[in-house]
């Protein structure tokens, strides 16, 4: 017969839940203005956009526009020469009404933290054709984190037609939790949701911002432009999901030209917009 030491410790550990030991991550979304062959090909702003992507665990990067997909590439892999973590990439196709302009969204996300799950872009093939650039969706995996899967919706806003986009994002997350069951969402990216673009009046249009069910945690009061001529809430965040707006914190837009002390003319040549980064616990 066992100890009665031995007994007592197994009727204890049998009826004790023992904490599971989580790890944060941080993730952002980056407008990364025009982003091309021309951008890639000077030195001091690849410098500074790799160490900024390796501030995070995933980074939505938007505006790319190079037609054959190499400056993308070369940017993963100055990422990861420069990080000691290794980086992949899911990519969009290319997005846009005009045959001449189009864009692709891409996540870069860290392997030993993320991994992907699926990938779709939004079917916006109707008899209306509702989103500029359709928004592109990927269930990440996460289980350093406690809501072990997430969903992170990427739009970049068309600016004339931001009121009607940010709305129908409320579509496109139904449509999310409808093909994966999974509620935990942070739809992200640049927005264009404020100043001119979206006013006091016209948010009352805007489900995504009306609805309970919806977290905005980049306040409008924040700057997320690089020049000192403009004080706008661009990019943002938005969270639905009970566990993942539970389990998240420090929303803000990372003000890269004071962490580096660069002056307003390099710090435009690196992006005019700041990325916006979030923990998830």
């Amino acid at each position: 017969m066992a100890p009665l030491s031995t007994i007592l410790f197994c009727v204890l550990a049998a009826s004790f839940s023992w904490p599971h030991t989580t790890s944060a991550i941080k993730i952002s979304a980056f407008n990364i203005q025009t982003f091309g062959a021309s951008k890639m090909g000077k030195p001091e702003v690849v410098n500074y956009l790799k160490q900024i992507i390796s501030f995070y665990d995933m980074v939505l990067i938007q505006e790319i526009r190079n037609k054959d997909g190499t400056a993308i590439e070369q940017l993963l892999d100055e990422v990861n020469s420069y990080s000691p973590d290794h980086y992949e990439m899911v990519i969009s196709s290319r997005l846009g009404r005009s045959s001449s302009y189009k864009e692709q969204y891409a996540y870069f996300y860290k392997t030993n933290v993320l991994s992907v799950v699926d990938e779709f872009e939004y079917p916006d093939n109707g008899v209306i054709d509702e989103f500029e650039r359709e928004p592109y969706v990927v269930l990440f995996s996460a289980p350093s984190t406690s809501v072990k899967e997430f969903a992170a919706v990427a739009l970049h806003a068309k600016p004339d037609e931001a009121v009607s986009e940010i709305d129908l994002l409320a579509d496109v997350y139904d449509y999310t939790l409808t093909k994966w069951n999974n509620p935990n969402v942070a739809l992200m990216g640049d927005f264009n949701a404020d100043c001119s673009y979206v006013n006091g009046d016209e948010w009352s249009q805007i489900r995504l911002r009306t609805e309970d069910r919806f977290d905005w945690v980049i306040p409008d009061t924040d700057d997320t432009t690089v020049s000192g001529n403009t004080h706008c809430a661009y990019d943002r965040f938005v969270l639905a999901g009970t566990e993942l707006q539970q389990t998240s914190s420090g929303a803000k837009p990372f003000k890269f030209d004071a962490y580096f002390g660069l002056e307003t003319s390099d710090a435009d040549d690196v992006s005019d917009h700041y990325p916006v980064e979030l923990e998830i616990n």
